[in-house]
């Protein structure tokens, strides 16, 4: 029994491909994405012999001591069926996600199940490793560090190792090379900026069916570090209330009404 729950330890917390392995920089910090614990325990455990669900009753939205975001916190139930019990296995831990600039509520939330699903995963062995501090970010060249010893289960396995995977840019790219791709990366960055004022400026003149005051707008929005689905929601928005309000006004016009045909018409009145 023993040696059967080692083994199967061992088959939970083996390594993820180097690939699998990313960085968060805003929370600084390491780790694997939901879908690759998934298809981990898929693999290990089996489908349909897990499952987890969050428990929406303790969700809280909390503002950390220095922090210049909310973050939203709720507990998840895990639970994975164990044959020999015959029996479901239950467990819960918290999951946590800060709501970062663009993200709406729902978004965070949605993340905070799924940290809290891997969370629990992790103390069956899924990526295990990441919590105990053994795959970092090395930021002098910029790239994940895995333990020496997932060399040879990389060999094993047929991966490519962390070395392979990830040049180092510093010492393989000429400095001529280097300048080249960073110009590539401001292009396509410029291009994207471009491309998502080209659409937030046909949104508005779809709405306004003119350009007037478009430029004006779009800088009070910069000025207030929205993003740009953040500013096509603003552009709705805004413009539904123009529309509401314009509407109230006219209502409020005199008018008479009048019977024609057995329908009812309203004639405005200019005084």
């Amino acid at each position: 029994m023993g040696n059967e729950a080692t083994s199967l330890f061992e088959r939970l917390n083996a390594p993820f491909l180097y690939s699998d392995y990313q960085y968060d920089s805003f929370g600084d910090r390491c780790y694997i994405s939901g879908q690759c614990v998934t298809e981990r325990l898929n693999e290990v455990l089996g489908v349909g012999y897990w499952k987890y669900e969050g428990l929406y009753e303790t969700e809280k939205i909390i503002q950390e001591p220095n922090a210049k975001n909310p973050r939203v916190k709720m507990y998840v139930r895990f639970s994975l069926y164990n044959n020999e019990l015959k029996d479901w296995i239950t467990f819960v831990d918290v999951g946590s996600e800060q709501v970062k600039p663009g993200m709406n509520e729902g978004d965070a939330t949605k993340s905070a199940i799924t940290d809290g699903m891997k969370k629990c995963a992790s103390r069956i062995g899924v990526g295990s490793d990441l919590y105990k501090g053994m795959i970092t970010w090395d930021k002098q060249k910029q790239m994940i560090v895995v333990p020496a010893s997932y060399s040879t289960y990389y060999q094993q396995m047929g991966w490519p190792n962390a070395q392979s995977a990830v040049p180092d840019v510093s010492t393989s790219t000429p400095p001529s090379t280097s300048k080249a791709i960073k110009a590539s990366l401001t292009n396509k960055l410029k291009q994207k900026n471009t491309t998502a004022q080209s659409a937030l400026k046909q949104l508005w003149q779809e709405l306004a069916t003119n350009l007037d005051g478009f430029d004006e707008w779009v800088q009070k929005k910069q000025a207030e570090k929205m993003s740009d689905q953040q500013c096509c929601k603003s552009c709705r928005n805004d413009y539904r209330e123009k529309a509401e309000m314009q509407a109230h006004k006219k209502s409020k016009l005199p008018h008479l009404s009048v019977m024609v045909g057995g329908v009812s018409l309203r004639i405005n009145i200019s005084l």
